[in-house]
C-alpha cells in the first residue's frame, strides 16, 4: 500500500512539474520573441499586442488539440499521438528568428508578424500550451479523487514566474541569441519530460489502470449543472474575452506615453496570470464582498485618469491601470471558476475559455484598429466586464439556496453601471469632439486640432500622435513658414540648421516627419531626405499643413522604419542626420543602439552633425546621448531651449553630436548650450540589451 501510494505521488509530482515547466517555458517565450522583433516593425506597441494574438489563438489551437486528443483517440494511443508531435516539434529548434523576415516595407506589419511568428516558433509554442488540459485530464483519469484546478493553478504560477524572472534575471543578463538558445534548450528538457508522462499514461491505459469517466469529487459543487447550455458557454465564452481585452487594452494605454518595453508588456500580463492563480488554487480565495467592491473603486479611478490623465504622475497612472485591470480580471475569473463543470467536461471548458480568449485578442488587435478611430476598446472591455460579472452574479443568486439580496442592492448595482457606461462614452467622445481629423492604425492614433482660436495671433493647427503634440502651424498667413514647437530658432536643431552651411547646398537626413516644421529651414540648394514609418502622418503632414509645400529645398518621403531603409541604402553623404521619434508615445529604441548609431554615422560625413530629439515627459535620454557620444568619439552639445507663446515654442531638449569643432565653437551654439552642473552618467545601449529603468526621471 505504501509502494502503491509512493508512486502515485510520484507520479503526481512528475505531472504537476512537466505542467509548471511548460507553462514556464510557454509566457517565458513571449517576451523572448516580442523583444527579439520589435524593432524590425517600428518599436510599436502593436507590435506586442500582435504578438499577443498569435500567442491567444494558438493557445486555443492547443486546447482544441488537447479536447480533440481525448475525445477521438482511445487511451492507449492518446500518448503515443503526444510523443510523436513532441518529436516533431523539435525540428524547430532554435527559435531565433531569421534575418531574413525583416519585413521590405510598413504596408502589412500585422500579417507579416503572425507569419513571422507561426514560422519561427509556431510548433513549439503550439505543443505547449497543450501542456496544462493534456496532463489535467490525463492525471484524473489516473486519480480521480483529486481536482484537477490545483494543478492549473500551478501551471498558471509557472507562467507567471516566467514574465516575472524575464525583466529581473534574463533580460538584463543575457544577448538575444543566447536568450533564445536557451530557451530552446529548456524546450529539449521539456520534450524529454512530458514525452515520458505521454508514454506512461500509454503504459497505464493499456493495464487498465485508469477511469473512463473522472467522477464527482464530494466538496465541490457544480453551478454549471443548474444552468442552460447557452447562458454557460455565454459566461464561459464572454467572461475571458472581456478580460484578455481589456488585458491588451491596457498594456496599450501604458505603453503609448512611454515607451514599448518588455516590463510594460509583463506587467499587466502577470496580474492578468495571478487573478486565474488566485481563483483557480482555491474556491475561497475570490470573495465577492472583497474583490466586487474594489471593482467599483477602481473602475471610479479609471474614469477619473481618461479624463485628466495629465494631473496624475506616471507612477500613479501605471499603479491605477494596473489596479482596475487586476479587480477586473480576480471578479470575472472568479465567477468563471464558480462556473466550472464537471471534470468530465474539463477539456471543453478550458476549450472554451482560450475560445474567449483569442476572440477578446482578435477583437482587441484586429477588429478595433479597423472599426474605432481612438483606444475605445479600453472603454468597451472595462464596462463589459462590470457588467458581466454583476450578470454572473445575478445568475448565481438565481440559483442558490442563500438568501437573496435585497432590491435595493440590484438597483443601486444597474445605477452604477449606467452611470459608469454614460461616463465612458462622454469621455470617448470628448476624446474625439472638435477634432480637424482622427485616425488610427497600426503605429497609433494621430489627430488633428486647432487652437487658441479666440485670439488669431495665436490660433494653431497642431499634428497629435497619441497623448503628445508632434508639431504645428499658426493659422496666420504671415505665421505660416515660421518654425514653431520643438524646432524654433532658439533650439538645437534650429541652430544647427541655422549656423551649418554649404556653398553648394546641404544634404539632411529626417527621422520623423511630423507636421514637417524642420523644412522651414530649407533653401533652394538643399535636400532633404525623410523617413517615416508611418502613412498616416505622411497624408496629415500634406493636406493639414503646408511647411512641405512652401519649402524651396527639394526632399523626397521613405515610408520605412528609418533604421531598416537606412540599412538597405548606400551612404547618404548627410550634412545633418536629424533624429526626432523620441519626443513621446512608445519610444523606438531601436534606433538609440549602438548598432543604429554606427549606421548613422556611416551616413553621415566627416564634419557632419548628428541633431537628437531627446525632449521627452518620463525619460532622460541625456546619459544615453552621452553614450553614443564617447563610444563614438564625438564631442557632444546639449541645448535645452525656453518655450515662447506668442513665437510657439515648445521647450525643447536636443543633443548634437559632431567632431567639426569651428561648427561647435560658434558663439551662437557655445551661447545656447546648457550650463548644467548636473552630472551625466554615460549609458550604451545595444540591440541585444537596452534598460528603460535607469533612463527614468
Amino acid at each position: 500500500m505504501l509502494g502503491s501510494l509512493s508512486a502515485a505521488g510520484l507520479r503526481w509530482g512528475v505531472y504537476a512539474f512537466t505542467s509548471f515547466w511548460g507553462a514556464y517555458l510557454l509566457f517565458q517565450l513571449e517576451p523572448v520573441i516580442g523583444k527579439f522583433i520589435l524593432p524590425w516593425f517600428g518599436g510599436s506597441p502593436a507590435v506586442w499586442i500582435t504578438c499577443m494574438l498569435f500567442f491567444q489563438v494558438f493557445l486555443l489551437a492547443g486546447y482544441a488539440y488537447a479536447h480533440l486528443n481525448l475525445d477521438c483517440f482511445q487511451a492507449r494511443r492518446q500518448g503515443l499521438v503526444h510523443a510523436a508531435i513532441l518529436l516533431l516539434a523539435l525540428l524547430a529548434l532554435p527559435v531565433t528568428p531569421e534575418q531574413s523576415f525583416k519585413p521590405e516595407n510598413s504596408d502589412h506589419p500585422t500579417l507579416d508578424i503572425i507569419l513571422l511568428l507561426m514560422s519561427c516558433i509556431g510548433l513549439p509554442y503550439f505543443i505547449l500550451s497543450t501542456t496544462s488540459p493534456l496532463l489535467q485530464a490525463w492525471i484524473v483519469r489516473i486519480n480521480p479523487y483529486r481536482s484537477p484546478y490545483t494543478l492549473y493553478a500551478l501551471s498558471n504560477f509557472g507562467s507567471l514566474l516566467a514574465l516575472l524572472s524575464y525583466p529581473v534575471l534574463f533580460e538584463p543578463y543575457f544577448k538575444l541569441g543566447e536568450q533564445t538558445l536557451g530557451w530552446s534548450a529548456g524546450f529539449f528538457i521539456y520534450v524529454l519530460l512530458c514525452g515520458g508522462v505521454a508514454l506512461d499514461f500509454r503504459r497505464l491505459a493499456k493495464s487498465g489502470a485508469i477511469v473512463a469517466k473522472p467522477v464527482a469529487i464530494d466538496d465541490e459543487t457544480h453551478i454549471s449543472d443548474r444552468l442552460s447550455p447557452a447562458v454557460l458557454w455565454l459566461l464561459w465564452l464572454a467572461l475571458p474575452a472581456a478580460t484578455s481585452t481589456l488585458l491588451l487594452a491596457t498594456t496599450n494605454q501604458l505603453c503609448q506615453d512611454v515607451a514599448s518595453v518588455p516590463f510594460l508588456w509583463v506587467m499587466p500580463l502577470s496580474l492578468f496570470i495571478t487573478s486565474f492563480i488566485f481563483c483557480f488554487a482555491r474556491h475561497d480565495w475570490y470573495q465577492r464582498r472583497i474583490f466586487i467592491p474594489a471593482l467599483v473603486i477602481s473602475t471610479i479611478a479609471l474614469l477619473a485618469v481618461l479624463y485628466g490623465g495629465e494631473n496624475f504622475t506616471l507612477e500613479a497612472q501605471v499603479g491605477i491601470y494596473s489596479a482596475g485591470l487586476f479587480f477586473c480580471c480576480m471578479t470575472c475569473h472568479g465567477e468563471l471558476y464558480r462556473l466550472r463543470p464537471h471534470p468530465s467536461q474539463l477539456t471543453v471548458y478550458y476549450l472554451a475559455i482560450s475560445a474567449g480568449g483569442a476572440l477578446g485578442g482578435i477583437f482587441a488587435a484586429l477588429v478595433s484598429p479597423l472599426v474605432f478611430p481612438m483606444y475605445y476598446e479600453f472603454h468597451i472591455s472595462l464596462f463589459t466586464c462590470c457588467l458581466l460579472t454583476f450578470y454572473a452574479v445575478a445568475v448565481d443568486s438565481q440559483l442558490s439556496k442563500q438568501k437573496r439580496r435585497k432590491p435595493l442592492v440590484w438597483l443601486l448595482a444597474g445605477a452604477m453601471l449606467i452611470w459608469l457606461g454614460v461616463n465612458l462614452a462622454n469621455q470617448a467622445y470628448q476624446a474625439t469632439s472638435g477634432k480637424i481629423r482622427v485616425s488610427r492604425n497600426f503605429y497609433g492614433v494621430l489627430r488633428v486640432e486647432e487652437r487658441s482660436l479666440e485670439n488669431p495671433a495665436l490660433a494653431k493647427r497642431v499634428m497629435r500622435h497619441g497623448a503628445i503634440d508632434h508639431g504645428f502651424q499658426f493659422l496666420a498667413a504671415e505665421k505660416q513658414l515660421l518654425p514653431t514647437a520643438y524646432y524654433g530658432n532658439a533650439s538645437g536643431v534650429g541652430l544647427a540648421l541655422t549656423h551649418f552651411t554649404r556653398e553648394q547646398g546641404r544634404r539632411v537626413g529626417l527621422v520623423g516627419l511630423g507636421t514637417g516644421t524642420v523644412l522651414a529651414y530649407g533653401k533652394p540648394d538643399d535636400y532633404f531626405r525623410i523617413y517615416d514609418i508611418d502613412p498616416a502622418v505622411v497624408e496629415y503632414a500634406h493636406t493639414y499643413f503646408t511647411f512641405l509645400k512652401n519649402t524651396t529645398a527639394r526632399y523626397d518621403v521613405v515610408v520605412s522604419d528609418a533604421r531598416l531603409a537606412l540599412e538597405r541604402e548606400p551612404p547618404q553623404a548627410f550634412d545633418l542626420l536629424i533624429l526626432d521619434a523620441f519626443n513621446g508615445d512608445a519610444i523606438p529604441m531601436h534606433l538609440l543602439t549602438e548598432q543604429a548609431l554606427q549606421l548613422y554615422l556611416s551616413h553621415l560625413r566627416p564634419d557632419g552633425v548628428l541633431a537628437i530629439h531627446i525632449t521627452n515627459h518620463y525619460l532622460d535620454l541625456r546619459p544615453l546621448v552621452s553614450g553614443m557620444a564617447t563610444r563614438a568619439g564625438y564631442d557632444y552639445l546639449l541645448v535645452q531651449s525656453q518655450p515662447s507663446d506668442n513665437l510657439g515654442w515648445y521647450p525643447a531638449d536636443w543633443a548634437l553630436l559632431s567632431k567639426n569643432q569651428p561648427f561647435l565653437q560658434k558663439s551662437a551654439l557655445q551661447k545656447a548650450k546648457s550650463t548644467s552642473a548636473t552630472p551625466v552618467e554615460s549609458i550604451i545601449w545595444t540591440d541585444d540589451f537596452s534598460n528603460m529603468f535607469r533612463l527614468l526621471k
